[in-house]
């Protein structure tokens, strides 16, 4: 399943993602504190079954901050009961306070879905895809270690939100694809005394072509792929089937 859901606001921190994770967790919890808690207190450490995705319109750099008309985030799960607690709960949250500005709500609707049936289908990226090495070192499309790191991340996302190994390894083929470095902040960096540091992520936007068993393939491109996924990361867009 997939939604879109659409807010007016002047201005927001360069550093959103972990503000538009603390908006979901709001509508969930909105929703059912029993679900919420089974997610993220009894399961905290366990990957989350969604990925998403958030475009500025109208939107200008100015000093820590982007100066906008709206955002839109699309949410992606493959999980029904994630998604109705996330769809009820962000119908009830007309407006979101944060960083001294409202975010009001105009718009929210599911969207389409593709249904993928081959073993070998095209993307593009929604959000950034983040592969890093086993020392949280950024991996290049270029780089030969890719292909089998992007696979490491690919199997260890079925098998967390599965409980299953995939049913063939997932092959990826970058096909057109541009370095971005996503600069964010989080609670915890700044209790270390960072507070006017940042972390730097490298993660890669564009196109690639996925090849493996169509079941592996529609649930990553419903759930994401790759690091921090639930954080604005690695958010897929069907394109065909080859």
């Amino acid at each position: 399943m997939r939604l879109s859901i659409t807010y007016q606001v002047p201005r927001i921190p360069i550093c959103y993602r972990f503000t538009v994770l603390s908006l979901l967790k709001e509508a969930i919890q909105l929703a059912d504190k029993g679900y919420y808690a089974s997610l993220y207190v009894q399961n905290e450490s366990k990957m989350k079954p969604f990925s998403t995705a958030v475009y500025l319109r109208d939107f200008v750099y100015k000093e820590q901050e982007i100066q906008l008309k709206s955002l839109t985030i699309t949410i992606s799960s493959f999980d029904m009961a994630f998604m109705l607690h996330v769809f009820n709960g962000l119908q009830r949250l007309g407006t979101y306070n944060t960083f001294g500005e409202e975010w009001v709500r105009t718009d929210i609707k599911m969207l389409k879905e593709a249904e993928i049936h081959g073993e070998h289908a095209y993307f593009s990226t929604l959000s950034p895809i983040l592969i890093e090495n086993k020392e949280g070192k950024p991996v290049h499309p270029t780089e030969a270690s890719y292909r089998d790191e992007f696979s490491y991340y690919a199997a260890l996302r079925i098998r967390e939100l599965t409980g299953r190994e995939p049913y063939r390894k997932v092959h990826i083929e970058p096909l057109a694809m541009k370095k971005t470095v996503i600069r964010e902040t989080n609670s915890t960096f700044r209790k270390q005394g960072n507070e006017n540091a940042f972390l730097y992520f490298t993660a890669y936007r564009g196109q690639l072509k996925l090849s493996g068993h169509p079941d592996d393939l529609q649930l990553l491109y419903q759930a994401g792929v790759g690091k921090r996924v639930s954080q604005s990361f690695g958010l897929l867009e069907y394109i065909r089937e080859e």
